[in-house]
């Protein structure tokens, strides 16, 4: 077993001789049939992997840096050695969400994906939604708890759900798909006000990543937005993941499981094993060759999506009275509900709409009219799915 240091103290008994920290020479050792790789980051451990794979060797991986940037790559790269590459690990935790889309076991068409995949995130969320806490507060306790890293950019960035939201699209499409075709917004900006509103309006915040097909054109992105508080992913809480496949014709199908941790990743790297062992490598290969017809869609920015959604938008501007007057002007033209919150309120906060269905080109034509007379201000949305239930 190749580790960063053998002398460390861990919680399972292993005889000093089965761990090195020498990991060239495990990628290179003729007698080991399987890499296990579960180190994350990009490199050094796209290196190994593709040498594992070179030197013919099945390949099981957690990581989703590697999977999402380079894994239509390693996966050709796998099936010319006529070896498997599987990364079930890598999304979702205990879903096993790669083998149902791989294996294409949903029998119908597969047009929409909605999914919490970053348990980080969703924790922050939980807390800020029952206990009230401000997002640092938030953070702080899900870094206590283990459910953060110390440094959590990547999760509250929504850069982790991107790069698991493109492995599951990649597979969905037959075609790669990059994290930086997708768009992310973060969770960092949202205050203890958006929390209240939504509240008031039995509404929910949750960190989804969304692939929505319209016009033959596919959109992708990862944010937080509003659902209703009777929905299935206002229900999913703290660690744990949901996704959703909305169906052509049998409607949408969700699973619910843990996403974080280290014994749901470990059971996902086992089951990965487990199918490898199970097969005789020269019967089946690990690349499924009904994948080989790309469809060839086109992944677009979300500007380009021509669907009406509602948004809230909160505006935290200055005490201008003729700048106030010209907001109010703009918003009215696309708003059901404007509300200014009363003095003391919410610091600095001048107001907060819901939006008509509108497209996103109009959500930014808005935002660009207000910053055009008010270059100080600091304005956040969020886009509302009042009917994922």
């Amino acid at each position: 077993m190749g580790v960063r240091n053998p002398s460390k103290t861990r919680s399972f008994n292993l005889p000093g001789a089965l761990l090195s920290d020498d990991l060239e020479s495990i990628v290179e050792d003729k007698t080991i049939d399987i890499l296990v790789e579960a180190m994350g980051g990009l490199e050094p451990a796209r290196t190994y992997i593709e040498k594992a794979l070179l030197a013919g060797k099945h390949v099981v991986t957690a990581n989703k840096y590697v999977v999402s940037e380079h894994g239509d790559y390693l996966q050709r790269l796998a099936e010319s050695k006529g070896k498997q590459f599987l990364y079930e690990a890598s999304v979702a935790g205990s879903i096993p969400v790669i083998e149902i889309l791989r294996e294409e076991v949903i029998p119908d068409r597969i047009h929409a994906i909605y999914a919490i995949l970053n348990a980080t995130s969703n924790f922050i969320l939980t807390r800020m939604t029952e206990s009230g806490d401000d997002f640092h507060g938030a953070l702080a306790k899900a870094q206590e708890m283990g459910f953060s890293e110390p440094d959590p950019s990547f999760d509250i960035s929504g850069k982790d759900a991107g790069q698991k939201l493109a492995i599951l699209v990649s597979i969905l499409k037959h075609q790669p798909c990059h994290p930086d075709q997708l768009d992310t917004h973060g969770i960092d900006r949202l205050t203890p006000f958006d929390f209240q509103f939504a509240r008031e309006r039995q509404w929910r915040i949750k960190p989804l990543a969304i692939y929505e097909e319209v016009g033959g054109k596919g959109f992708a992105s990862v944010e937080p937005v509003l659902v209703l508080a009777s929905s299935i992913f206002a229900s999913i809480r703290n660690e744990y993941n949901a996704l959703c496949f909305d169906c052509q014709n049998i409607g949408r199908q969700i699973f619910i499981g843990k996403g974080a941790g280290e014994l749901p990743t470990a059971s996902a790297l086992l089951s990965d094993l487990c199918k490898i062992m199970a097969k005789d490598a020269h019967e089946q290969l690990s690349y499924n060759p009904r994948l080989a017809a790309r469809e060839g869609i086109q992944f677009c920015s979300s500007t380009e999506n021509p669907r009406g959604y509602r948004f809230y938008i909160n505006g935290s501007l200055s005490n201008n009275s003729v700048k106030r007057r010209r907001v109010r002007e703009v918003v009215d033209q696309v708003s059901d509900v404007l509300q200014e919150p009363q003095t003391g309120q919410v610091s600095g906060a001048f107001f907060c709409a819901v939006t008509k269905k509108i497209p996103y080109s109009e959500l930014y034509r808005i935002l660009n009219e207000i910053l055009s007379f008010d270059a100080d201000a600091q304005i956040s949305w969020l886009r509302i799915l009042q009917d994922l239930e």
